[in-house]
């Protein structure tokens, strides 16, 4: 089946990006331009630029026309850390192992909070919905550029009256923190979806239509119950998740394994 005339014309200026002819940073020709060039309506060249920006392909800067986006540069996140036991990680660096290119994440903002469970969150937890939890939010970035937002959910017959509970960080990490209640960590599960962002991870990552996230459920359990639910939220185009097994050369190790 023929493709319509505004699929044809992106794929044209796609190839020309593909191929470097325009290159990251270029502006792409006006409207009027493209209209003439391609012998099409504006609506037309409005429905193929805006398909290339739902596919992150360009950026409309206000005021200023549509510019080719640089590829985005892709962090390494562990799903697994085998030389650590889950008593030794902290909540923020259990998950996110960054490779050696790379900077050091920085907390750019750190929430603690009590609200309702939301329905996930009481699944997870198995409490009642709207039962209220200690949610502690972190807010990540990496050589400034927002990379991962962070919750931690506790169940509050846990959690409550605790350092858990309080804003400020847990020198000890909160797997320890909660060992010393009473609530060993035995082990976790992750679950990991995608899904388009909701309002306050489109103004975090400042992501354009089109852009999904990644989620990373891991829900960490004592030997009789749920004691803790981490979701670590990615840019789905700035991440790659990796998980690791057994003993592996070193050359082909993800870096800082």
């Amino acid at each position: 089946m023929a493709q319509a005339k505004y699929q044809q014309i992106a794929e044209r200026l796609r190839d020309q990006i593909t191929r470097g002819i325009l290159a990251p940073e270029d502006r792409l020709p006006s409207e009027p331009d493209l209209v003439r060039q391609y012998d099409a309506s504006r609506n037309t060249v409005r429905l193929a630029l805006a398909l290339l920006i739902n596919q992150g392909l360009i950026v409309t800067r206000q005021g200023l026309g549509t510019y080719v986006q640089a590829p985005p540069r892709p962090f390494t996140a562990l799903l697994s850390r085998v030389r650590a036991q889950p008593s030794a990680h902290h909540a923020s660096t259990a998950l996110p192992v960054i490779g050696s290119e790379s900077g050091k994440p920085e907390t750019v903002r750190f929430v603690v909070e009590t609200m309702p469970a939301m329905p996930s969150v009481a699944q997870a937890l198995e409490i009642e919905p709207g039962a209220p939890v200690i949610v502690r939010r972190t807010l990540q970035h990496i050589d400034g550029v927002p990379w991962l937002l962070l919750n931690s959910y506790f169940p509050m017959d846990i959690a409550g009256g605790t350092e858990l509970a309080h804003a400020g960080r847990i020198p000890q990490g909160s797997v320890k923190a909660l060992a010393e209640l009473g609530y060993q960590q035995a082990g976790f599960v992750d679950e990991i979806d995608s899904r388009m962002p909701d309002s306050r991870e489109l103004d975090f990552f400042d992501l354009s239509t089109g852009v999904p996230v990644i989620v990373v459920n891991r829900t960490s359990y004592s030997t009789s119950r749920p004691i803790r639910l981490t979701r670590y939220v990615y840019r789905g185009d700035r991440v790659r998740l990796a998980h690791v097994v057994g003993t592996i050369p070193e050359k082909y190790r993800p870096a800082e394994y």
